[in-house]
């Protein structure tokens, strides 16, 4: 990974009616451990958000990758989602609850949500080479 790189890292998720903040909180926190969240409002919805400047803020979902030797089907899947500068990938919440970085395709979208992964940079295939590396 080249030193330097300038990445923007944002960690969204839409707080369901039925789930409790704390533990969407604790979830998030798992997987994304130096990045602070905070609970926000728009409307009527509300959003558990979290922001870096720092590619080391994915360090445990890359060990998580790594760990549970998934990391050629994420590779695949942040493809697919990416753009010119964009890195976007989706994780199940319910998996997050134990510490586990599940990405989700399209067709799995679980009715109680899930976790936008949005980073931001100019080389997009560095950091999906970077999470994802053998």
């Amino acid at each position: 990974m080249k030193c330097g790189m300038r990445v923007r890292v944002r960690v969204v998720a839409e707080l369901k009616s039925t789930e409790d903040p704390e533990k969407v909180m604790r979830a998030l926190t798992k997987l994304f451990p130096t990045i602070r969240f905070e609970l926000k409002s728009v409307g009527q919805r509300q959003f558990i958000e979290g922001e870096s400047e720092e590619l080391g803020s994915l360090s445990y979902l890359k060990e998580n990758l790594r760990r549970r030797k998934v990391r050629a089907a994420a590779e695949r899947i942040m493809r697919g989602f990416s753009g010119e500068k964009l890195v976007h990938f989706m994780l199940s919440k319910q998996a997050a609850y134990v510490g586990t970085a599940s990405l989700l395709e399209l067709d799995e979208l679980p009715e109680i949500g899930w976790i936008d992964v949005f980073v931001e940079t100019e080389e997009p295939e560095e950091v999906i080479r970077w999470l994802t590396e053998r």
